[in-house]
């Protein structure tokens, strides 16, 4: 069972539980703080190095309201950018009891933040530190969360940190937020500039395998996703992917390095958004193919009635409309029932003419029960006898209707029943 059509099974994601003693993670409501209002301490009480309530008369203010004081400082390091992720050992204090409401003292190890998905303040004030220095800082609620919590009035805090050491995040473009006037357009108006040229020659076709590593960044340079970051590549059928997607993977060569501007819809998939909560206007992306294992076999051409069902074909009576493009030899006169498994070739279009699924990519045909698929396979197949080559047109209804992730809309089909293995009874 395989793809779109073969999709039987759901995975249900198991929740993930804290250990007692686990910190909350730092892109909760607020960076460090689960802000769940519940009181409760974790971990030991730590004595603040100044006063919780007034910061003292040598810290320094700035423009967004966050207030620091270096403990302990260096002449030369390096500091973090906004996008970099960084280790620190922190400490944080509620400034209206006092209490320490986490503290990774003692544990022998510093904690992970993403600067590009923490709140502003934790932004700013890390990279006001070099590595090696520790500062107390006396952060607003303005810009202390993330997302700010849903019950209770959102507190200013107090932190201690130690910029333990630095991951960089790749560069942002100097033209992140708008194209230059020398990009080539693509056909769905995509903007694209080479950043380095490949190897290859051949385009990659979107049936191809492709390795790549990519970064995308929001038109201010807040880095959305890296894979660079991760330094672990991505690995895609560009047919599966959202139609941006595929269009850059398929306008790219072996080795290429080129950067893109494109609409954050057409790179996720319906409902989605991308990391950081991103689901509207231009963002920008920098692919760099790393691989390509190019298709061992071809699909079908998408036909050219794909948009809609043409004139005088046939209707079942539950809607799904087709019309033969070969008989079998009639050597097998029978019909599968609903209840049969079946052995087909066979490739789905959306009637925008992409293709979103073919067995023919693969050397073996699919095997499948007429039970475990959508609506309008199990009520087209049977008009079919073995060897007979149907094309159907399946109204939204028979196929993935208010199925996030799934192609939406009438389904094209091209099917070959190759036999009917499995249940078989005659018609």
């Amino acid at each position: 069972m395989r793809g779109y059509v073969l999709l039987l099974v759901f995975l249900a994601a198991s929740a993930c539980k804290r250990a007692p003693d686990e910190p909350p993670p730092f892109n909760t409501a607020a960076p460090g703080h689960a802000g769940s209002g519940s009181g409760g301490v974790r971990g030991a009480q730590v004595a603040p190095p100044a006063d919780l309530k007034t910061p003292p008369a040598d810290a320094t203010k700035t423009a967004s309201g966050l207030v620091y004081k270096k403990l302990v400082t260096k002449e030369t390091g390096d500091r973090p950018g906004r996008n970099d992720s960084v280790l620190v050992n922190y400490t944080a204090w509620r400034p209206a009891t006092g209490e320490t409401f986490f503290t990774n003292e003692g544990r022998g190890k510093p904690m992970p933040l993403n600067l590009a998905q923490a709140a502003p303040g934790f932004v700013e004030g890390l990279q006001l530190l070099r590595v090696g220095e520790k500062a107390v800082m006396w952060m607003p609620a303005e810009i202390g969360y993330k997302s700010p919590p849903t019950t209770g009035n959102p507190e200013a805090l107090v932190y201690q940190f130690e910029l333990v050491e630095i991951h960089p995040a790749p560069a942002i473009p100097e033209d992140v937020g708008k194209p230059p006037a020398t990009a080539a357009t693509l056909k769905s108006g995509i903007r694209r500039v080479v950043v380095r040229p490949g190897a290859g020659k051949d385009a990659i076709r979107p049936y191809d395998n492709v390795t790549y590593h990519f970064t995308v960044w929001d038109p201010t340079g807040r880095m959305l996703d890296s894979s660079e970051a991760r330094k672990h590549p991505s690995s895609a059928l560009p047919y599966k992917q959202p139609p941006g997607m595929t269009e850059m993977l398929t306008s790219m060569t072996m080795g290429e390095r080129a950067r893109f501007w494109v609409d954050a819809e057409k790179v996720t998939q319906p409902g989605a958004k991308l990391p950081g909560g991103f689901d509207h206007g231009v963002v920008c992306y920098e692919i760099e193919v790393i691989q390509v294992t190019r298709a061992a076999h071809e699909p079908p051409p998408t036909p050219p009635d794909v948009a809609k069902p043409p004139a005088g074909v046939q209707k079942t009576a539950k809607g799904v409309f087709y019309r033969f493009l070969a008989h079998g030899p009639g050597k097998d006169p029978r019909h599968p029932a609903a209840s049969d498994t079946v052995k087909v070739q066979y490739t789905g279009w959306t009637t925008d003419g992409r293709m979103f699924d073919s067995s023919y990519l693969t050397s073996q045909p699919a095997t499948f029960s007429l039970r475990g698929v959508i609506a309008g396979w199990t009520d087209g197949i049977p008009v079919m006898t073995p060897g007979d080559r149907v094309r159907f047109w399946i109204p939204e209804e028979l196929a993935y209707k208010g199925q996030a992730g799934k192609p939406a809309g009438m389904l094209v089909f091209d099917v070959e029943l190759l036999e009917i293995v499995a249940g078989a009874s005659a018609h």
